[in-house]
């Protein structure tokens, strides 16, 4: 059944984040014939290091197979978004210019300064450059992710000090869902699509735990999606709760249909915290 908004959201906008991710499957399901990174003790790595994974372990990633993938993206958005067709061509005529070893690493480091000069040389933005390198990478990530999904949100798991970065890739999170069997809260990683675990009326910005200063907001009618918010930090966290559907949902898509709790918290004065 196709899914009602509270609000009116951007013409197409929801359909090209499905058909993005459509997109990213089919380019997993492919890679994983061919794209065999080494088995790692995630857990170990974790325990030992108390850093995300990508940060304790090279990435393993051939760079020629990366870049055909960059630019089958590339031809995907000339046909979804023809109206960035222009900066779109220039990526494709230059794109011998682009060291994409590079590339990946400064979006893992999250680089900002490195990408803004690097779309300067090619006279693209650099919002359209970071993009393209995220959602071309994003199927080699969730496919070296995959096969930890269930160690890392297993119950012995517990030791994880960063609520709201994955524990895998280093991305910010900014969603959860809370389990329908139990309420138990889990992150979700729109990146590399690993959920851990962390505790239910707790702010993951801050670590404030105390009821008085953690509510949450929902819309009428609405009332799977929520926004839980901190009154310490002034930080809030997207939510989808289980147990009034009584199924799962598709996170990825949940977390792009719900830009109206993103504006509805900010309206208030709440922050996602993305630079911090």
């Amino acid at each position: 059944m196709k899914r009602q908004f509270p609000v009116n959201l951007p013409e197409g906008y929801v359909d090209f984040f499905k058909n993005l991710e459509t997109w990213q499957n089919e380019q997993q399901a492919k890679l994983k014939k061919s794209y065999l990174p080494v088995e790692i003790d995630v857990l170990k790595v974790l325990s030992n290091t108390n850093k995300p994974v990508l940060q304790s372990i090279e990435f393993p990633l051939v760079e020629e197979q990366y870049k055909e993938q960059f630019k089958e993206l590339l031809q995907f958005l000339k046909n979804e978004r023809p109206e960035i067709t222009g900066m779109l061509e220039k990526m494709q005529k230059n794109i011998d210019q682009l060291d994409f070893n590079q590339l990946i690493l400064k979006f893992l480091e999250a680089d900002d300064s490195y990408f803004a000069e690097t779309a300067a040389l090619i006279e693209v933005t650099a919002d359209i450059l970071i993009f393209t390198v995220d959602h071309s990478l994003r199927p080699f990530l969730r496919t070296w992710a995959e096969p930890y999904y269930a160690r890392i949100a297993e119950d012995e798991f517990k030791s994880w000090n960063f609520a709201n970065i994955c524990p895998f890739c280093g991305s910010r999170s900014h969603f959860s869902r809370l389990r329908a069997a139990d309420g138990r809260r889990f992150m979700f990683c729109d990146q590399c699509f690993t959920e851990w675990e962390t505790r239910n009326i707790y702010c993951v910005h801050c670590g404030n735990d105390s009821p008085d200063t953690i509510q949450y907001l929902t819309v009428e009618g609405d009332l799977a999606f929520q926004v839980y918010t901190c009154e310490e930090c002034k930080g809030y966290l997207k939510t989808f709760d289980e147990r009034q559907k009584g199924d799962k949902t598709d996170l990825f898509i949940a977390n792009i249909e719900t830009v109206y709790l993103d504006i509805m918290a900010q309206e208030r004065g709440y922050s996602s915290h993305d630079n911090g």
